[in-house]
């Protein structure tokens, strides 16, 4: 029909293969958006704030959610086929971000799209444009008679390289999302990845145990002592629990793309110090006679075995973590970070219900939006107990595996 124009709701196949092509560059994407004349510019939450001037993000302006994404390096081992499937699913989502644009921020049913991608040093190394338009329109369409064609979503245009994991299976009450077999293959190897690394971990606290009984068992051999080297022997097992403390306090504060690197530079560090220790407790044993064996079973099983200082319980989901923040928090614990404000601990107690039931893992994420300052706020931090901290810090690797993003209040 003359006049006709084609609907163009698939995601981009030129976006896919820019980004690939441009894989190692990369530092961050960022859609731009125009309509008629006139250059490309940000998408911003707020349009007064396009008044900032030529650059409002660095003026603080509110950039519109999704519009923007942290470029993840490859993994060097990855499969281009699964690689390509990332860079897809990742397409995709920018291409919703940008429906979404058109129909909320448009008189429109049509937008102009560029996506920018930036190195690390600011230098713009990819830019690829496209036409989204959500709606046919025909010389017709003008004709009260005529019926209005309704709004689509975008579809999800199949990547060449065919990738088959076995299929779960969908209970009737799951949630269907376009390409889930890509979004079930991507979590499904995540957690097979934070299933292994909490093995290990498990085993190096196994092996840290038997270390220990290893030097009770040879204090008890012992003959004679003094009692300033029992002090010195108990002064040595309160450092290594302090070390290990804070070798816990460095691995929460790890949320960032980078913290699988870092976690395996911290766990070498606490083996390492826990090494350094049990070498000086052997030091310290080998000095003690026969009559100290009582006592250093005794202040050792009091000092190291405390609850505190083991390694917090392993979790498969996010909505585990989430479950055990929101069935420990005790009263007290509450009016102390909310500062008295009931009515306060009682929406953050629903927000965490909420999430808890919610059956999608990346879902039950996004519910944690209104509540992630308090999680990762000093108060909540000093309040609450090492495992509920744990918790917490499991919770944000689990936003920053999906990378959700996150706008702190005022940026």
């Amino acid at each position: 029909m003359a006049g006709e124009k084609k609907n163009v709701d698939t995601i981009p196949v030129a976006w896919v293969n820019g980004l690939q092509s441009h894989d190692e560059e990369l530092a961050i994407v960022r859609l731009m958006c125009k309509r008629g004349g006139g250059a490309h510019r940000v998408m911003l939450e707020n349009p007064e704030e396009y008044s900032f001037g030529d650059d409002p993000l660095a003026a603080g302006a509110t950039e519109f959610p999704g519009a923007s994404v942290e470029w993840a390096l490859p993994d060097p081992d990855v499969d281009p086929a699964e690689r390509r499937l990332e860079i897809s699913v990742l397409v995709e989502d920018l291409w919703k971000v940008a429906a979404a644009w058109t129909m909320t921020r448009t008189d429109g049913d049509w937008c102009d799209f560029r996506l920018v991608g930036y190195d690390v040093y600011g230098e713009q190394v990819i830019a690829v444009g496209r036409r989204l338009v959500l709606v046919n329109q025909t010389e017709d369409a003008t004709d009260p008679e005529l019926p209005k064609i309704p709004k689509t979503p975008p579809r999800v245009e199949q990547p060449s390289v065919r990738v088959e994991p076995s299929r779960p299976r969908i209970g009737p009450r799951s949630r269907r999302e376009p390409n889930r077999e890509a979004e079930w293959y991507e979590r499904q190897r995540a957690d097979a990845k934070i299933d292994a690394h909490l093995d290990r971990l498990a085993a190096a606290n196994e092996a840290m145990l038997d270390h220990v009984s290893r030097a009770l068992d040879m204090a008890t051999s012992s003959i004679a002592a003094a009692p300033d080297l029992v002090r010195g022997a108990r002064e040595i097992m309160r450092e290594s629990i302090n070390e290990q403390r804070e070798m816990f306090d460095r691995y929460r504060d790890l949320q960032d793309g980078k913290s699988r690197m870092q976690e395996q530079v911290v766990r070498e560090e606490h083996k390492t110090k826990r090494r350094e220790q049990l070498l000086g407790l052997f030091h310290e044993v080998t000095k003690i006679g026969a009559a100290l064996a009582g006592p250093v079973i005794q202040e050792g099983a009091r000092i190291y075995l405390n609850p505190e200082a083991r390694l917090i319980t392993q979790y498969d989901r996010a909505q585990q973590a989430i479950g055990f923040i929101l069935h420990s928090l005790q009263t007290p614990t509450l009016l102390k970070i909310f500062k008295g404000k009931r009515d306060q601990a009682s929406a953050f107690l629903t927000v965490l219900n909420t999430a808890m039931i919610t059956e999608n893992e990346r879902e039950a994420l996004l519910e944690l939006d209104p509540i992630l300052p308090v999680l990762r706020s000093e108060t909540f931090d000093e309040a609450v107990s090492t495992q509920l901290r744990y918790a917490a810090t499991y919770i944000m690797g689990r936003i920053a595996f999906y990378q959700i993003p996150y706008y702190a209040e005022g940026a």
